[in-house]
């Protein structure tokens, strides 16, 4: 039996990425822009997803949500927590969330197809691809 997934408690998440907020990612009050928090989820997934890549194939976002609960202030460290929601035959979407000091401050979510960049065209996900996202990142849904 899985375990319930929580989107706001750190445990619910498979791969946590430290990240330093930096003096250039906030505005004239300290508070880091909302510009900068998509970026802190990107690097969370690309860590991920960058030994997957190929010549031909990559993932490229198709679809991307923030839900902003509380500012962040910089200087902070952030622990950005992934988990792969799910993984499709084309596509794979991926449960975010930011943390400053175990508080959540964002949630995110993210579907990336697998695509050939060149031909503009989606792939079907290979096999060795998709075990190696649900042996090291679980789903929640899997398909």
């Amino acid at each position: 039996m899985k375990n319930k997934f929580i989107p706001n408690n750190i445990n619910s998440y498979k791969d946590i990425f430290e990240e330093k907020v930096r003096w250039g990612d906030t505005d004239g009050y300290n508070h880091v822009n909302n510009v900068s928090i998509s970026r802190y989820f990107e690097s969370a997934r690309v860590n991920i997803i960058r030994n997957l890549e190929t010549d031909k194939y990559s993932f490229v976002l198709v679809h991307f949500n923030i839900d902003y609960l509380d500012q962040i202030f910089y200087p902070s460290i952030i622990n950005i927590g992934t988990s792969l929601k799910r993984v499709g035959n084309k596509s794979i979407t991926f449960d975010q969330a930011i943390f400053v000091d175990n508080k959540c401050k964002s949630i995110a979510q993210s579907i990336l197809a697998y695509a050939d960049i060149k031909e503009k065209k989606s792939y079907n996900i290979t096999e060795i691809t998709k075990k190696h996202l649900l042996d090291k990142y679980g789903a929640s849904d899997e398909i």
